[in-house]
């Protein structure tokens, strides 16, 4: 396992002593195209929302669904990625309570810009997405994540806030 796998405090202490070899390199080269793949696709939905918010705007018919639909995925994948530091932080040894803490801040933010309206809610996604990408950009810095996922992180979290910029234009 190479230094890009996996950080030397993030390692987990071995159980019961099985002696078990860590993932082969092949292994974590396919585990980081997995998780590439599964990112981008996972742009495409809002990718598609802006696209008919770029081009119909508030005159779209099913505007109000819409919006429900493009904030309600916000929400979702902003969830999941304070899932993801939540699970660092449950096998970290340095900063565990930090992590812990902090990784319940996306979705709760989610949670409550579900309550905004339109333009307003995009512009407050755009500036949640930047936050949690800096925040995972600072862990890849100072060696808490792996360098592939700060890379995957910048390029998504770059692409999602562009679709918010997009949308709050769009709308307002």
């Amino acid at each position: 396992m190479t230094n890009e796998d996996t950080r030397p405090s993030e390692r987990p202490a071995p159980q019961g002593g099985s002696g078990a070899p860590p993932p082969s390199a092949p292994t974590a080269k396919a585990s980081h195209k997995t998780a590439w793949t599964l990112g981008i696709l996972g742009l495409v939905p809002f990718a598609l929302m802006t696209v008919i918010f770029a081009y119909a705007g508030r005159s779209f018919i099913a505007y109000p669904m819409l919006v429900l639909a493009f904030s309600g995925y916000s929400a979702t994948i902003l969830a999941f990625l304070g899932g993801i530091r939540w699970g660092i932080g449950m096998v970290s040894r340095a900063h565990r309570r930090r992590v812990l803490t902090l990784s319940a801040l996306p979705s709760l933010a989610g949670w409550i810009l579900l309550l905004v309206p339109s333009p307003w809610v995009f512009a407050g996604f755009a500036a949640a997405f930047a936050l949690q990408g800096e925040w995972d950009m600072r862990a890849t810095r100072r060696r808490e994540l792996p360098d592939w996922f700060g890379r995957l992180r910048l390029v998504l979290t770059g692409v999602v806030v562009l679709c918010q910029l997009v949308a709050f234009a769009a709308t307002y």
